[in-house]
C-alpha cells in the first residue's frame, strides 16, 4: 500500500513537471522567473482556494500565483502580458464580463498566450447585495460574455468583487461546479498610483505568508509598471511561481446572454467600476 502511494505522489510530481516544462516551451529569456509547476483543478463542487476559506497547504512554502481581477483595458492588460510573456510566466485574469465583451480581441491575445481565464461577474456588482434571480444573471452572463470573446472554452474558475458573498452564493457556485477564489497576498493596488508600493506591499505580505495566491488589477497604470518589477523580485527571493488551470471547462447556460451594447467606452465602466469601490452603495442592474 506504501509502495502504491509512492508511486502515485512520484507520478503526480513527473506530471507537475511536464506541465511546467510545457509552459515554459519557446521561451529564450535567460534567468526567466517561468513556471516551476502546474496544477490542475477540479471544480467540482465549487471548491474555495485561498483565505480564508481554502487548503491552507493548497501551495507548498515558496509558491506564488499571480492573478489579475477587473479587466481587460487594452493599454493596461497589454502592458501586464508582454511583462509576463518577458519572464515566461503565467497567470490567472478574472475578467469583468462588460469588459471582456468590449474588448474581445484582448481576451483572445490573454487566451493564445496560454493564461487562464475565469470571470467576475458581468459589471462588477456586490453579489452579497443582490436578490437571487440578480446573482445568477452576473455571473452567468459573464461566463456567456467572456467564453464568447475568448473563443475557446474558459475555466470555470470565479472570484467574488469586492470579495464579498453570502450563503446563497457560495451554494449555487458549488451547484454550478465553479470553482471559488479568495486571496492571500492583497496588492491593495487600487488604493495607490506608485508601483513600487504595489511591489513593497506584496513582497512584505509574502514575507509573513510565505505563499500565497496573489491579487493584482490589471486596469491600473501603476499596476502593469509594477508588474516586471514584481516578478523580478519574486525570482531574486526565490518564490517559484505555479500556473492554474481547469480540469473541464465552465459550462455555459444559454439563457444568460450578454445585452448588445455595453457601456465601457472612454474607459467609462473602469470609472464606475472604482467609483462604486469607494462609495459601496447599493445600485440596480
Amino acid at each position: 500500500m506504501r509502495l502504491a502511494v509512492l508511486s502515485l505522489c512520484a507520478l503526480c510530481a513527473m506530471s507537475a513537471a511536464a506541465f511546467a516544462e510545457n509552459e515554459t516551451q519557446g521561451c529564450t529569456a535567460p534567468d526567466a522567473l517561468g513556471v516551476s509547476r502546474t496544477i490542475e483543478i477540479d471544480a467540482t463542487g465549487g471548491p474555495w482556494f485561498g483565505t480564508p476559506n481554502g487548503d491552507p497547504d493548497f501551495l507548498a512554502p515558496g509558491e506564488v500565483v499571480l492573478t489579475f481581477d477587473d479587466g481587460p483595458l487594452p493599454r493596461t492588460t497589454r502592458r501586464i502580458l508582454a511583462a509576463l510573456a518577458a519572464q515566461c510566466a503565467k497567470a490567472t485574469f478574472f475578467m469583468v464580463g462588460e469588459m471582456a465583451k468590449e474588448f474581445p480581441d484582448l481576451v483572445r491575445e490573454v487566451a493564445e498566450q496560454g493564461h487562464t481565464i475565469g470571470t467576475h461577474t458581468w459589471s462588477h456588482r456586490d453579489l452579497r447585495r443582490l436578490p437571487e434571480d440578480k446573482m445568477k444573471a452576473q455571473i452567468e452572463t459573464a461566463l456567456n460574455a467572456v467564453a464568447t470573446a475568448a473563443g475557446a472554452p474558459i475555466a470555470p474558475f470565479f472570484r467574488y468583487p469586492y470579495l464579498s458573498y453570502s450563503p446563497a452564493d457560495v451554494a449555487y457556485l458549488q451547484s454550478r461546479n465553479i470553482a471559488q477564489f479568495a486571496v492571500d497576498v492583497d496588492s491593495f493596488d487600487w488604493r495607490t498610483r506608485s508601483a513600487q508600493g504595489i511591489v513593497r506591499r506584496v513582497m512584505a505580505r509574502l514575507q509573513r505568508t510565505g505563499r500565497g495566491i496573489i491579487l493584482l488589477h490589471d486596469i491600473h497604470d501603476s499596476t502593469a509598471a509594477a508588474v516586471p518589477l514584481l516578478l523580478a523580485q519574486l525570482k531574486e527571493k526565490g518564490y517559484r511561481l505555479v500556473h492554474l488551470r481547469a480540469k473541464a471547462a465552465a459550462e455555459t447556460l444559454a439563457p444568460y446572454a450578454p445585452p448588445d451594447k455595453v457601456g465601457v467606452a472612454n474607459g467609462s465602466l473602469h470609472r464606475a467600476h472604482w467609483h462604486a469601490r469607494r462609495l459601496r452603495r447599493r445600485q440596480d442592474w
